[in-house]
């Protein structure tokens, strides 16, 4: 009658638990299965564009183990979907630039944040930014600020580094045949 110890009406916070949502697929609480960020998202592997898929282990040694792996033929993406919330959990502050990775400054002065647009149409300049989707958290990103053209870092700096590469190599030769001539 009182409602204490023994009492048959539940507590609130038993009755709110209840009545929160929570999402078959991820197992997480806030969202169902047919909208989970995890289900699918893109693949973090430079280039890749693929999509990767949150799917449940049917492996007698991982049966019920949720993971993720990128459905592109020829991607070897994976991750054990835990890992992954750890990754998202753990991060750590490690030293220079959360943008591009370079030790010799801060994000706030990255020599990507206002590069010119990429798209051939646009005359806009680019903001490095971090995602703060659960699924690519902490992920840098380039995004025009006039067309949305949108670039993963990942992407931008490997093609950055060909480039480079490329220059390097065009030198070599010249200084190749310039030696060659004498």
């Amino acid at each position: 009658m009182g409602g204490g110890e023994g009492s048959s009406k539940s507590k609130p916070s038993e009755s709110s638990e209840s009545s929160e949502v929570r999402c078959q697929m991820c197992d997480r609480v806030g969202h169902t299965g047919i909208v989970c960020p995890w289900v699918y998202s893109r693949c973090r592997r430079p280039f890749c564009n693929g999509i990767r898929k949150l799917l449940i282990s049917t492996q007698p040694n991982s049966i019920g183990t949720r993971f993720i792996t990128c459905e592109r033929i020829g991607c070897d993406y994976f991750q054990w979907f835990d890992d992954a919330l750890k990754s998202i959990r753990s991060w750590t502050h490690r030293s220079g630039c959360f943008g591009c990775g370079g030790a010799d400054h801060w994000i706030d002065a990255c020599p990507w944040n206002n590069t010119p647009c990429n798209s051939k149409s646009c005359d806009g300049k680019r903001k490095l930014s971090m995602s703060t989707t659960e699924h690519n958290y902490r992920i840098p990103y380039l995004k025009c600020l006039e067309c949305n053209n949108f670039e993963w870092m990942s992407d931008v700096l490997v093609v950055s580094k060909d480039k480079e590469l490329e220059a390097s190599l065009d030198e070599l030769c010249k200084a190749v045949k310039t030696k060659v001539n004498l």
